[in-house]
């Protein structure tokens, strides 16, 4: 009888932080920055339109498509 084979070693599933903080770093630059800027810095839709030259609305168009990627990139990692 011959010994079983080795079993391939599964890949560790990768954390929810770890998905999103690659999904938020491939997020396009303009995206980026708003998501940043919004989430991380605290500043108002107004306030990132005034340092980045946007008015409020371009600005919350931006965090939306930036959410969107970001939800997609959650929802499609391993559990």
């Amino acid at each position: 009888m011959k010994p079983p084979k080795p079993r391939p070693k599964r890949r560790r599933a990768r954390s929810y932080d770890e998905v999103l903080r690659a999904a938020i770093l491939r997020l396009p630059t303009n995206q980026r920055d708003v998501f940043v800027l919004h989430r991380f810095a605290g500043l108002t839709y107004g306030e990132i339109g005034l340092r980045l030259g946007l008015t409020p609305e371009a600005v919350q168009a931006r965090f939306a498509a930036a959410m969107v990627r970001l939800v997609r990139a959650v929802r499609n990692c391993e559990p």
